[in-house]
Formats: structure tokens, C-alpha cells, sequence
């Protein structure tokens, strides 16, 4: 589905054809409400899931924000919170594991595992398996670059899958039926 015939599905799903509403000003909005109400149904969530190659600094860090996504080739459109519903792997396939709070990141933890940590909300810093940890200068990283399976919010209407089109329609006449009826008009 194009932006264009988004739009005029609204409209008629609005029953209000000769309104001048300015729809493509609340598309984007819209698109990010159903991208978060998607992520967090797990039925749903794979349709708008994509790989993410991420590089790692020398410190074992990298910027989710600079993640480029194997389907629609664009980076910066992966959901912050929707890492945690996916799958973190290093560079030799091991899979990386949570850890929510960075003190734990910092403490000893079962060296059988990799782990990483959500910094500053959009960093991300591993910890490489089989090193035990007891301060932070004892951290090495992981393997780079990482293969992160994460939600994602489609920067164009056209990515959409299908079986989410009808989901995006309700979501912009939710948007537009809840805006005041002065800002809604031309």
C-alpha cells in the first residue's frame, strides 16, 4: 500500500471525503503506534522484525542508531525496546544475553554465556563468554560485528506488510478521530 492510497482509505474509513484533514502529517504517527503495538504482540512481532548488522568498537560498544536492517537496508529505524523481544548474536553465532542493569553488566556472572548491556539507551556493550569478570577492567568484548533480530518502525508506508495494512488504516483515523476538531480543519 502507497501513502497516497493510506490516505484515502482513512478518509473513507473516516466517512469524510471532502474533509480537509491533513492525514500525511500523522502517518509517520501512526506508523510508529502500530510498529510499538506489534512488537509487543508476540503473534505479530516477526512481521516487523528484520536482522541488524551492528559494528563494535574497541571498547566492545556499538550504536544501535547506526544498525543497518537486512530487508530495508536503512538504519536508525530499529525500535530501541524491540532488541529485547529479538535475538543478539556475536560474530561466531553465540547468542549474547540481557542484562538489564549495567552493575550487573560490571559483576561476575556465569562465564558460559555472553552478555550484553543497553547504555544511554541507544549503546549497546558486550562481554565476550568464558571471562570472568569481577571488575570492569576484566571485560573483553565480544565477537564483532553482531547479528541483532529486533522490531523495527518502517520509515515508508510501502514497507508494510500486507496483513498490517488494515492495522495502519485504524491507526491513523484513531490518530486524526482523537485530534480537536480546530486542528483537524483547514
Amino acid at each position: 500500500m502507497t501513502k497516497p492510497e493510506l490516505i484515502e482509505r482513512a478518509k473513507r474509513q473516516l466517512n469524510a471525503p471532502d474533509l480537509e484533514i491533513n492525514l500525511a502529517a500523522c502517518v509517520m504517527q501512526a506508523s510508529s503506534v502500530v510498529a510499538h503495538r506489534v512488537m509487543a504482540d508476540p503473534a505479530m512481532r516477526a512481521l516487523l522484525q528484520q536482522a541488524y548488522t551492528l559494528t563494535l568498537d574497541a571498547a566492545g560498544e556499538g550504536n544501535l542508531l547506526t544498525a543497518t536492517g537486512s530487508v530495508t537496508g536503512n538504519a536508525g529505524e530499529i525500535l530501541l525496546d524491540g532488541v529485547r523481544y529479538g535475538v543478539v548474536l556475536d560474530a561466531d553465532g553465540q547468542r549474547l544475553h540481557p542484562l538489564k542493569h549495567y552493575h550487573d553488566f560490571l559483576a561476575p556472572q556465569n562465564t558460559a554465556f555472553g552478555y550484553y548491556n543497553m547504555r544511554n539507551r541507544d549503546k549497546m556493550a558486550t562481554r565476550a563468554a568464558g571471562v570472568q569478570v569481577n571488575v570492569a577492567a576484566d571485560i573483553q568484548s565480544a565477537s564483532g560485528p553482531l547479528t541483532i533480530t529486533a522490531s523495527f518502525d518502517p520509515q515508508d508506508v510501502d514497507d508494510y506488510p500486507p496483513e498490517l495494512e488494515d492495522m495502519l488504516v485504524n491507526a491513523l483515523c484513531e490518530i486524526v478521530a482523537a485530534k480537536p476538531a480546530n486542528a483537524t480543519t483547514a
